[in-house]
């Protein structure tokens, strides 16, 4: 399948450079892309208002593909497990909810070193508090769960083999306005407010819980 892909960035980048990024986003170092243009409009722009949408294409019938988001790795368990593996923790999250760290360690961590891509929901710092809040026990699976029935976060698509690298052929970019840095800050402060809504309504509200899986598991 020829999939069309976009990535976001402040430069134009012709030619994306294996094993060169952040280790600390979400699914570890790779290059992440999205087949939503739009999106990667608001990722070039969220720092200064101007960037650059790189287009890309890539065919992947024989590339080896985690998807998190269909059967069997479709549980949202598995996509947290790897959150929580790669980016920087709060010191709150690590010395506090050590079990809670250990139990999705122990039985939702995938080993991607086998794939060349993964497809997966994104969890910029706005989003990043709703997995925080779960291990927290302070909202519910169901809820977290509704987050992404909602279709808010939108879908990565992250090249993390040099197979993977050496097949994505760029076709061109374009400019990004300053309405797309709006656009960003928009979606933000959305992600804000359903957070503190969330909280509001989860505190009381019965449910699955961290902690409950966790004293299951015992």
């Amino acid at each position: 399948m020829e999939r069309i892909l976009y990535h976001g960035s402040e430069v134009i980048i012709v030619k994306p450079v294996y094993k060169q990024g952040n280790v600390h986003n979400d699914y570890g170092l790779g290059f992440y892309c999205t087949s939503n243009k739009e999106l990667a409009k608001e990722w070039a722009s969220k720092k200064s208002g101007i960037g650059f949408v790189n287009k890309y294409s890539l065919r992947d019938d024989n590339l080896k593909i985690l998807d998190l988001t269909k059967p069997p790795f479709d549980n949202v368990l598995y996509w947290i497990a790897l959150l929580m593996n790669n980016r920087i923790l709060s010191s709150n999250l690590k010395d506090n909810f050590p079990r809670e760290l250990k139990y999705l360690e122990d039985k939702y961590l995938l080993d991607v070193n086998d794939y060349d891509v993964i497809i997966g929901y994104r969890a910029d710092d706005s989003y990043f508090h709703f997995p925080e809040a779960f291990i927290r026990s302070e909202i519910t699976l169901e809820s977290l769960n509704s987050i992404f029935l909602a279709g808010d976060l939108g879908k990565q698509y992250v090249l993390i083999s040099k197979r993977a690298f050496d097949l994505i052929k760029f076709i061109d970019y374009e400019s990004v306005e300053e309405k797309s840095q709006k656009d960003y800050y928009k979606r933000k402060t959305n992600a804000d407010k359903t957070f503190k809504e969330l909280l509001d309504s989860d505190r009381y509200k019965k449910g699955i819980r961290m902690r409950d899986l966790v004293m299951d598991n015992d």
